[in-house]
């Protein structure tokens, strides 16, 4: 009596040929490599230990991305794509200014919070980690989706400062400074666990609510002098 077969070798995926095949594939690597990321293991960050890792062999990887430097950059373009998207949809449903601008720092907030492993690719690499480039040399902090999830604040902050007519702050500084806090923030007390803190949101909504009322309180006093106006 003959034996059973023995069963066949698992083997790699098959390569892609359509073009929504080929985006799937490479939707796989992204997602393997900021998993593999958020171990912060840099030694295991290789695009073969990527490719293994999304069950692809090493040579597939290699038609989607040059380098590792170019898939951290994917990875993080798509993370930062994702975010915008989400905040661009606060911004939009929200018609009052200053409702707009808190709105849109609690949202990201809690969207980082919901996404921490992005956040953490996007904003906590480890200094060794290479800075992320595009393959014409654009630093991903230069990038277009940094720019378009940047000007989403910009616009926002921009408009309070118009309507409270608060001209002599600089609106890079104010979202620069609301930013900076925001991340801050969510990232601290994350870093420094063994101490007891405040959740996120109200120590955010604090922060965001002594801001806005101080410029606002600083654009009504220019207004009674008489030396500010829209």
């Amino acid at each position: 009596m003959l034996g059973k077969p023995p069963p066949p070798r698992k083997s790699a995926r098959s390569r892609a040929t359509s073009p929504e095949a080929k985006a799937q594939v490479r939707a796989a690597f992204v997602a393997t490599g900021r998993r593999l990321l958020a171990t912060k293991n840099a030694e295991g960050y290789s695009l073969r230990a990527v490719a293994a890792a999304a069950g692809y062999s090493p040579g597939t990887i290699y038609q989607y991305f040059a380098d590792q430097r170019d898939l951290l950059f994917a990875i993080r373009e798509q993370d930062m794509l994702d975010a915008t998207l989400a905040l661009e949809r606060i911004a939009d449903a929200e018609p009052d200014s200053e409702t707009r601008v808190r709105k849109l720092l609690l949202g990201a907030m809690r969207y980082w919070l919901d996404h921490f492993d992005h956040f953490e690719t996007l904003f906590t690499l480890a200094p060794s980690m290479q800075i992320a480039r595009s393959g014409d040399g654009v630093p991903f902090g230069r990038s277009a989706v940094v720019e378009r999830a940047y000007a989403v604040f910009e616009r926002a902050v921009g408009a309070f400062l118009q309507e409270h007519a608060t001209p002599d702050i600089d609106c890079k500084t104010a979202v620069d400074c609301l930013l900076a806090a925001v991340h801050g923030m969510i990232w601290f007390p994350h870093a420094t666990r063994t101490m007891v803190w405040t959740p996120p949101e109200p120590m955010i909504g604090t922060v965001i609510d002594a801001v806005l009322t101080s410029w606002k309180r600083e654009g009504a006093g220019r207004q009674r002098k008489g030396g500010g106006g829209k």
